[in-house]
């Protein structure tokens, strides 16, 4: 008897402190709803938002920001160090070419051949190569920076932060518009805030163009809305209009259209037909702005880098189905999309598995929640289609602005609903705990997601979005190394010759950021193979120089493991030459004072073995010899072995 109602009394205590924690908790949640519902809290979102992009204001210049200068910043000293080498695209004070051609960083009719010739691009580019993107709203920006002050890249950043700002504020009003919980749409854009891809188009003054185009693709949501729903007759006009700036300041705009087929497929009802004739303004901007994008010659093809969707479908598709579980399960889990660029092929293609598994198993986990919550399937269904521009190039953090608007949506009212008995949202948020109620282990996986979707993307993104300038300047700085070429005085007549350049990219800005720091350009350069993996450097003649991969082909890392690297990183930005473009024994490549004849290929028809042959003996004092050591991971002087010897320059690995 004693033993019962001292167990009853312990069932009495145990229920009473379940209360009071109960009780504790709901108090600090709805202190916590209060905060995240408060009028003022989008103006709190922005000057966090300003507060911790800060850093990038002492980054300077970066890869193409030195070329865009060169066609900015009008007729100076540095422009005419860059012509004097034929290098000098064109440079003028007026609007119109900066509008224009900006954002050309190599095009076949224009600079290509010039870039070829002084060994900008190495010797294997494709001679259809091209990248060069019609941006007249974002360069419209920079061509303001450049009039108003030139030489202060400080101010250039705080102008992009100041646009980061601006799209900060648009969310939280796009969030508030189609949320009706205030608490739910502060939560989602507090999670935007913490979103650390945000940081590098601060950071990259050429990147600002991501920032613009997501601005206006946001504001054309909110404007189609307005005419949809309130019936506001200006909004068919001005939604079109806004995505036209969407798109003429990045191509990523494309994926403004997710959002708003989303909202007509997902948000509105009555019939199929007045929803789709509802798109018809947007699909005809979209229509007529690739037109005008063709006829001009405009894209981005010939690499691996890019694919263009138009001109490269079959490319852009197989790529596509490479990179979406990148970007889509990084979105969810915070898994950096970079890992694509950094592993290894056999490690990259396990985590494919496993991020594709992801990628399907978090919807399905999420279905039940999506099946009774309208507003959440729109969020969903713009997120998955945002993120189908993207796959157009490598996976890249900063790649998921677009995606985050929509995985944050859905994930902040996927958290409510786990919490709806601390507020509720009038039935539009379901009450998950009932939806999962059964079977077991659906409520359990949903547990778990709801315990992932809140520790990654609050406290670990806070600390990710806080260490992210430090994280940047880390990456950059490993890219910065193959960049240091040393003073090279006196080189003005000389040829400089890299042996093995570990990131052959880097070479396409080397003049740019040479003549603007006053530092000497040589006569030309000369990238002989990669250096990705161990070489055997060969000489058959006084002039000729052979180089042959030891193991694969001279563009294979040549290791396979679980090691993530920069060697994979720099192997993919040095895809001059995309898949469809493949070399045969026996292509010869005729340089100023140099030719290039394949000897060998790979299966894929990437070159194994290479004959270099110059107008002039190795030694001639024209020619400047470098390699780079991977030990020491610098560039040192190279001597050509003697004639009939072999050295071998070993890899990264």
């Amino acid at each position: 008897m004693e033993r019962c109602e001292v167990l009853g009394e312990d069932r009495r205590i145990a229920a009473a402190t379940s209360s009071a924690r109960r009780t504790v908790g709901a108090t600090v949640l709805i202190c916590i709803a209060r905060r995240l519902g408060s009028r003022y809290l989008p103006a709190v979102l922005v000057v966090a938002a300003v507060l911790v992009s800060l850093p990038a204001v002492e980054k300077g210049l970066l890869n193409d920001d030195y070329m865009q200068r060169a066609i900015a910043v009008g007729p100076s000293p540095f422009v005419e160090r860059l012509a004097a080498r034929g290098l000098a695209l064109g440079s003028s004070t007026a609007l119109g070419p900066v509008l224009t051609d900006l954002y050309i960083a190599v095009d076949p009719q224009r600079n290509l051949d010039a870039l070829k010739a002084y060994g900008a691009l190495p010797w294997w580019t494709y001679k259809g190569y091209r990248v060069a993107f019609l941006r007249p709203v974002a360069a419209l920006t920079h061509w303001l920076d450049h009039r108003l002050f030139p030489d202060s890249p400080a101010v250039m950043h705080l102008h992009s932060i100041l646009w980061f700002a601006a799209v900060v504020w648009l969310v939280a009003a796009l969030y508030r518009r189609f949320i009706d919980a205030a608490p739910v749409a502060g939560l989602a854009a507090l999670l935007f805030v913490l979103e650390d891809g945000s940081f590098f188009p601060t950071m990259w003054l050429a990147n600002r163009n991501l920032l613009i185009c997501l601005f206006f693709g946001i504001l054309a949501v909110v404007l189609h809305d307005r005419w949809r729903r309130d019936r506001w007759r200006l909004g068919v006009v001005l939604g079109p209009f806004c995505l036209s700036l969407s798109l003429l300041s990045a191509e990523a705009g494309i994926a403004t259209v997710a959002y708003l087929f989303a909202y007509e497929a997902v948000l509105m009802t009555g019939r199929w037909r007045t929803r789709l004739l509802a798109l018809t303004p947007a699909v005809g901007v979209v229509v007529l702005w690739r037109l005008v994008y063709n006829v001009l010659g405009y894209g981005a093809s010939g690499g691996g880098f890019y694919f263009d969707p138009v001109r490269e479908p079959v490319g852009y598709v197989l790529a596509g189905l490479q990179r979406a579980p990148f970007l889509l399960t990084g979105q969810w889990t915070t898994i950096p999309p970079e890992l694509y660029s950094f592993l290894p092929p056999m490690s990259r293609i396990a985590l494919w598995v496993v991020l594709s598994v992801l990628t399907v198993l978090i919807p399905l986990l999420l279905w039940r929640f999506l099946r009774t919550h309208r507003r959440s399937r729109f969020w969903f269904v713009g997120m998955v289609l945002s993120a189908v521009p993207f796959c157009a190039t490598l996976p890249m953090s900063r790649s998921l602005l677009f995606v985050a608007v929509g995985a944050f949506g859905l994930i902040s009212e996927f958290i409510a609903g786990w919490l709806a008995d601390v507020w509720d949202d009038s039935g539009q948020v379901a009450r998950v705990q009932a939806v999962y109620a059964k079977p077991r282990w659906l409520w359990w996986a949903t547990r778990n997601l709801f315990v992932v979707f809140v520790v990654v993307h609050l406290p670990l993104a806070a600390a990710g979005r806080v260490t992210a300038s430090r994280v940047a300047d880390r990456m950059q700085e490993r890219v910065a190394r193959t960049m240091e070429l040393g003073p090279l005085t006196g080189v003005e007549q000389q040829d400089v010759v890299v042996v093995n350049a570990p990131n052959p990219a880097s070479f396409l800005y080397e003049p740019f950021v040479r003549a603007y720091e006053e530092q000497t350009l040589p006569r030309g350069f000369r990238l002989l193979a990669p250096g990705f993996g161990e070489v055997e450097v060969a000489r058959p003649s006084s002039s000729v120089l052979i180089v042959r991969s030891v193991s694969q082909g001279l563009f294979d890392c040549q290791r396979e493991g679980a090691r993530a690297d920069f060697v994979y990183f720099f192997r993919y930005l040095s895809d001059f030459r995309g898949p469809g473009h493949p070399l045969k024994v026996g292509d010869r490549m005729v340089l100023d004072r140099m030719t290039a004849e394949v000897l060998a290929v790979d299966e894929g028809g990437l070159p194994r073995e290479v004959a270099f042959e110059f107008d002039v003996v190795l030694e001639d004092t024209s020619l400047k010899w470098l390699w780079w050591d991977w030990d020491k991971r610098r560039y040192r002087p190279f001597a050509p072995p003697p004639v009939g010897e072999t050295v071998t320059l070993v890899g990264p690995f």
